[in-house]
């Protein structure tokens, strides 16, 4: 913290506890400082004048009287006028905010930076008409004072009111610096806020007139009147006096010009300095940072737009911010859809869980899924969330796709439908169960060239679903639906894969019931019987899960399960085996009975008559099946 910094921050701390009062304690010592410019002012009047004893007394009297009179009116004028200020500064003082950047606001922030000037110029005019005239005025009647007193006094009284006033004008300014930063509006809403204090150029233009002619009406008057004196004397010694009064008049305007310098060179630099400060702190990514606004002219200007352009940017920046965690978490949402829908292949299961995500990651207030009905005419509600989505799918809700609604829309249009403000929507299923719903949108969910139902997304924000969202939910919507697609061919491959299961195990059933048929009870055994005491193992022998033999083992000591799990997979390629075995038997059966019908047919196209074809056709088929009686009978049906 700089030292203008300190110095305000220390004047703040006196404003928390006086309030409106600061005012007058800053006028206070204004004035104050302004005594010395009036008590110079006489001395060098009494030096040129040279007024009798009692013309000093009466005019010592009178200069005081003059300058309570002058500083007591100013001071009222400032007590009534400045009467809001006063007032917000003492609602300032409880710590409470000053009024925002409405017109009253507006209104006491001009008062409180024209202060200064305006404070200088009351005190300008009330010296003149109240302090200057009628001072000249009671030296001609009541001192009978000569035109060259009355002259000197005019001069020396001139300078010193204008010493003040531009003393006051830069002090006072110095003073306030706290009440301009308590009493800025804030939130502007985009109202120009301007200051109404002297600018930089006038305060350096008011410095300068007021430095020359203090030297003028200072050191003139004494040279002149020193030279009448030793013109009309003839003693030039008075010469020396003149020189030492004159360097004693250039020493006080040398040091009053330095204070008036310095005064002006710290209203500039020190805001400039809080301005270069707040620019590193900006520079370092801090924009919560302000410049204090201390001065009421043109740095004020400054400090205020510059203040109003780092909002702006802080203000963008945190929309930003809020703008890139809000497309996070619904790319989080959309890769947790994304994840969900490719690792559930349950359309039921599916449903519930992409609704329930819309809502508890992107915070919508409703969500629903609707599928189109089997006859096409109805999008009947398959998944929902909340008490509402629960209602509704206890009733079975669907809607006709015939009828106006977002769902039935977005489904006949192959559209994404957005109701901004669902009070508005004509085209709208107006919901009693969801009465807080605020916007909507509908989104068809397609799957190539099909149209499978919709999403259906509710707020209670109206405008929530932009375009950014909008598109965000229709790339939910397509993994949906190429999800739902997936799990529709999922369930009918697993029904096809039932039904071929089914088939298998039929086939396989029949034919080694054949088989058995056959060939008798096919089994074999090996080793001794054991005693009634023995451990059994018995394991299945199974062929796509239908069973067609046992292994049974019987032993003294107990089977383990390494021992289990040994005889499992043995009995495992014993199955394949013997399948194995009857599907070779079955083909050699069938090559052979293949070769036998090849056979005979050659036999049969060799024969060229009707007796010969039906001759060898009847005695090849007797002896391959080992008939003992064959007949042939060739009969036409009647129509």
């Amino acid at each position: 913290m700089n030292n203008s910094s300190k110095m305000t921050s220390y004047y703040l701390k006196i404003l928390r506890r006086t309030g409106g009062w600061y005012l007058f304690i800053a006028i206070f010592i204004t004035q104050f400082f302004s005594v010395f410019g009036t008590v110079a002012a006489n001395y060098v009047i009494h030096l040129n004048a040279e007024f009798s004893t009692a013309q000093i007394s009466a005019t010592r009297n009178f200069v005081i009287a003059g300058f309570l009179l002058t500083n007591f009116i100013t001071l009222i004028i400032i007590y009534f006028s400045y009467r809001d200020v006063r007032k917000k500064l003492d609602v300032w003082k409880r710590g409470k905010e000053t009024t925002p950047a409405t017109d009253d606001g507006i209104r006491i922030w001009n008062q409180i930076t024209s202060l200064a000037w305006l404070y200088s110029l009351i005190l300008l005019i009330t010296n003149i008409l109240l302090f200057i005239i009628p001072e000249a005025f009671f030296q001609i009647t009541q001192l009978g004072a000569t035109s060259d007193q009355i002259i000197y006094t005019l001069l020396g009284n001139s300078a010193a009111i204008l010493g003040n006033s531009t003393l006051s004008l830069l002090l006072l300014d110095h003073f306030l610096k706290p009440t301009y930063e308590a009493l800025l509006p804030r939130d502007t809403g985009g109202k120009h806020i301007r200051t109404r204090g002297v600018g930089i150029s006038i305060k350096l233009q008011s410095i300068i007139l007021a430095l020359i002619l203090t030297s003028i009406l200072f050191v003139a008057p004494i040279g002149y009147h020193q030279t009448s004196v030793a013109l009309n004397t003839g003693d030039f010694a008075v010469l020396q006096t003149m020189q030492i009064q004159s360097l004693v008049v250039a020493i006080l305007t040398i040091l009053f010009g330095i204070l008036l310098s310095a005064l002006f060179a710290y209203s500039v630099s020190a805001p400039l300095r809080d301005l270069i400060q707040t620019f590193n702190q900006i520079e370092k990514g801090d924009l919560k940072q302000r410049v204090p606004v201390t001065t009421p002219d043109e740095i004020g200007e400054l400090s205020i737009f510059f203040n109003r352009m780092v909002s702006r940017l802080d203000a963008l920046q945190s929309h930003l911010e809020t703008e890139i965690a809000t497309r996070t978490e619904q790319l989080k949402a959309t890769s947790e859809v994304g994840h969900a829908v490719s690792s559930i292949l349950d359309r039921d299961e599916l449903i519930e869980n992409v609704v329930n995500l819309i809502t508890e990651r992107l915070g919508y207030y409703y969500a629903a899924i609707f599928i189109i009905s089997p006859d096409g005419l109805w999008a009947e509600l398959k998944g929902a969330t909340g008490e509402a989505g629960a209602a509704l799918k206890a009733k079975e809700h669907r809607l006709s796709l015939v009828e106006d609604s977002m769902v039935g829309s977005a489904i006949s249009s192959r559209e994404t439908h957005i109701a901004h403000d669902a009070g508005k929507e004509a085209v709208r299923f107006d919901n009693p169960l969801l009465p807080h719903t605020r916007s909507e949108i509908a989104l068809p969910l397609t799957a190539g060239n099909r149209v499978l139902g919709a999403l259906d997304v509710q707020s209670t924000e109206e405008n929530a679903f932009g375009a950014e969202v909008a598109e965000t939910l229709l790339g939910m919507a397509n993994q949906v639906a190429v999800a739902l697609e997936n799990a529709r061919l999922f369930q009918e491959t697993q029904q096809a894969l039932r039904e071929i299961r089914a088939s298998q195990q039929a086939q396989l059933s029949t034919a080694w019931a054949e088989t058995l048929a056959s060939q008798g009870e096919l089994g074999f055994s090996t080793g001794r019987k054991s005693s009634a005491e023995s451990s059994l193992l018995s394991v299945p022998l199974a062929l796509r899960e239908e069973v067609i033999g046992e292994v049974v083992l019987e032993g003294k000591t107990e089977w383990t399960a390494e021992d289990q799990d040994w005889v499992e997979a043995v009995a495992t390629q014993t199955a394949i085996a013997l399948e194995n075995a009857r599907l070779l038997e079955e083909s050699q059966q069938i090559a052979l009975q293949e070769r036998l019908v090849a056979e005979i047919t050659s036999k049969i196209w060799s024969s060229n008559t009707i007796d010969g074809i039906l001759k060898v056709a009847l005695k090849e088929l007797g002896n391959a099946l080992g008939a003992t009686d064959a007949l042939i009978e060739l009969e036409l049906e009647e129509n």
